[in-house]
């Protein structure tokens, strides 16, 4: 079955070209009577939010303290990789809180922009789950059975958790009529406004496998994620390339897993896939002589602009060379073999001009 679903994806994949081929500020000021137009009704619309925020019963507000990352004192299997590009960056500003979540002791680390930039681990064993999407405040953040939302309030001095309230429902990978004994998804999803919701069981760090999950209702788009279909792993993610209609930068983003509490979204892979030439660009049609291309082509659903990442064949394991920046070997591990397909670049007349490996991505 596995031969047959691949065939489904890799048929389109070989092209034939005509063409040699390369695999591979100014601030503005606001006048005071405008700004005091424009605040006035944003510190109301935001004194609301946080009073109906507030009104929950279950809410619990903690005082942020401002502190730096030197002094944080953080688990050394910590995780986030906010904290390391800050550190990279030299940037030490951070703030910290003390929470009690599902009667847990939990920190919060939070640095300067709350939808990148958040980290919520537990103090007693150290470990924070990272999945996609987790670092961004504004997400549904999961702990033990229920999600949980936060807020900064009072002008970003506190921050305040409450449990997710509303409807629930429910996303699962899906056979579409194939016949597979193994099915099961990971990962997460995620809508606008930069909130996602992880899928599968929240393990120390990331999301464990499961064919089906309850998650807030709403419209999402794989954020990253792999469903497994017996020992083909498939890769997804939000298709940020160009998409059917030619469309790159800019684009509007397809939110097409609408999950619903009366019915179920089934995740199945059933819509024909497409290639699409990311490279060279559609408005670029004239070459000359001795131009070097570059071609990157990208596998689609074209309904749900997903992107196929990876395919992999999880019953073979080969060797992975790992190189530093001077090309030499360092680290040489297994891992399952990837099925990138193989491009072939043609005269009209069928002389080849040249072939290899075109990675999925």
């Amino acid at each position: 079955m596995k031969a047959s679903f691949l065939n489904s994806i890799l048929i389109p994949l070989p092209v034939l070209l005509l063409l040699g081929l390369v695999l591979t500020g100014c601030k503005k000021e606001t006048p005071p009577h405008q700004e005091q137009a424009v605040t006035a009704p944003q510190a109301q619309d935001q004194a609301a939010k946080e009073k109906e925020f507030l009104s929950s019963p279950d809410a619990v507000t903690c005082e942020l303290e401002k502190t730096t990352i030197s002094k944080l004192n953080l688990p050394q299997n910590n995780t986030a990789s906010f904290i390391h590009r800050m550190q990279r960056d030299k940037r030490e500003n951070v703030k910290q809180a003390q929470i009690t979540l599902a009667n847990r002791p939990y920190k919060i680390i939070l640095g300067d922009k709350p939808e990148h930039e958040f980290y919520l681990y537990d103090t007693e064993t150290g470990k924070g789950p990272y999945w996609w999407g987790s670092w961004s405040l504004h997400s549904y953040h999961k702990i033990g059975d229920a999600f949980f939302e936060f807020m900064l309030i009072e002008d970003g001095n506190k921050i305040a958790a409450r449990p997710y309230k509303g409807p629930l429902g429910t996303i699962m990978a899906g056979k579409g009529g194939r016949e597979l004994e193994k099915v099961e998804f990971n990962g997460s999803v995620h809508q606008k406004e930069n909130v996602a919701a992880p899928i599968g069981i929240i393990e120390d760090y990331w999301t464990g496998s499961v064919t089906e999950c309850k998650i807030p209702a709403g419209d999402y788009t794989a954020y990253l994620m792999k469903v497994t279909y017996n020992n083909l792993a498939i890769d997804i993610s939000n298709n940020y390339h160009t998409n059917v209609q030619g469309q790159s930068a800019g684009k509007e983003i397809v939110y097409g897993m609408q999950v619903r509490q009366d019915k179920p979204y089934v995740l199945d892979f059933s819509n024909e896939p497409m290639v699409i030439f990311d490279q060279p660009p559609k408005t670029q049609t004239n070459f000359s002589r001795g131009d070097e291309i570059k071609f990157a082509a990208v596998l689609i659903d074209p309904k749900l602009d997903i992107m196929i990442r990876g395919l992999d064949d999880t019953s073979v394991k080969v060797d992975k060379e790992y190189k530093d920046s001077s090309g030499k070997v360092v680290h040489t591990a297994k891992v399952e073999k990837s099925l990138d397909p193989n491009v072939v670049i043609a005269r009209a007349d069928g002389e080849v001009i040249a072939k290899g490996v075109m990675p999925f991505g």
